[in-house]
């Protein structure tokens, strides 16, 4: 058994790179101060903010909002609320949805969920299932990604947000860094920055990443500590997704080769200052507003809105709109 570096207490968690050993207690003081350096060093919030995090139900959001929660009683003049997209994917999201209500009564949190069905008029699985019949190229993930950070933005916009807090962590980071190289998507490596507009859009929520520099390990052990982790419940699409392979791949390198992933980190943090100084470049134009709904896009329409109209969900009076704006 190893004991904790600080005390004589047996160790819950031993950092490879230092070689230090942490109790639970010197663990969570560790996990404290190394989020706050975080925050500090990427400047994520202000002394007056209305913090909306982004919560899925899982290990790594329940220990944001956890942690946030913590974290506003030192800040008087912030406050905390959490949002969830149900996306309404059968076999999974009734299960994370009950661990998210529960967590925000525990924590006493104002809370809002959204749903795919609310502002689409379907859920995930009957787009799916549309977009099957209409021989659509997409996977699941690609609908899914797009409607839910469409409906991240507008729901805590009209929450009042001054800041969308979301649970990324340096895992979840460099997975997408990697899989963005992949398919040479460089518009989308500038977006993993830590922190993410305003000034892009009027409205565009500022986007933070807290546990930016937290590996996930490191939240899990946290989530378990502080008794949030839910059972575990894998999304049914997953297995399309090629995320799952990269984090394998990185995973094996990383217990070869301890420090991978800071490495990685650092690689795309150099990316994304040579890439700022060459936006234009990078993407082409400045961020538009929609001509069909009128949220933030890159192109005339966006892809919420491409989206819905390809697979035929779209109202009569904006499919006009778009296909006048597709002549």
């Amino acid at each position: 058994m190893v004991n904790c570096s600080l005390c004589e207490k047996p160790a819950v968690y031993i950092n490879r790179i230092s070689g230090k050993a942490y109790c639970k207690k010197h663990f969570l003081e560790y996990f404290d101060k190394k989020v706050r350096r975080t925050i500090r060093k990427y400047k994520m919030f202000g002394p007056k903010e209305h913090i909306v995090i982004a919560v899925s139900g899982g290990k790594d959001s329940l220990s944001l909002l956890h942690y946030m929660v913590k974290l506003s009683k030192r800040v008087p003049r912030w406050k905390i609320s959490a949002l969830l997209i149900d996306e309404g994917i059968k076999g999974y999201r009734e299960y994370t949805k009950e661990d998210f209500i529960r967590v925000c009564k525990e924590l006493g949190v104002e809370y809002k969920i959204a749903s795919f069905k609310e502002y689409f008029g379907y859920t995930l699985d009957e787009i799916v299932m549309v977009g099957r019949e209409k021989k659509l190229p997409y996977q699941p993930c690609s609908y899914c990604g797009v409607f839910r950070r469409y409906l991240l933005n507008k729901v805590a916009r009209e929450m009042g947000a001054t800041v969308l807090a979301t649970a990324h962590n340096l895992d979840d980071i460099v997975q997408t860094f990697m899989m963005n190289i992949i398919n040479n998507n460089w518009d989308k490596i500038i977006r993993l920055a830590p922190v993410t507009g305003p000034l892009d859009h009027p409205k565009f929520v500022k986007r933070v990443k807290p546990f930016y520099e937290i590996l996930e390990k490191e939240t899990t052990l946290y989530s378990l500590l502080n008794n949030l982790y839910p059972k575990f419940v894998e999304c049914p699409y997953a297995r399309f997704n090629i995320r799952w392979m990269i984090r394998r791949q990185i995973n094996e390198l990383e217990e070869k080769y301890p420090g991978t992933k800071y490495s990685l980190l650092r690689s795309l943090l150099r990316i994304i200052s040579i890439l700022e100084k060459h936006k234009d470049e990078v993407i082409q134009g400045e961020i538009k507003t929609c001509k069909i709904c009128g949220e933030p896009s890159a192109h005339e329409v966006c892809r919420a809105c491409l989206y819905r109209y390809e697979l035929g969900i779209m109202n009569d009076e904006d499919r006009k709109k778009i296909e006048e704006v597709m002549k």
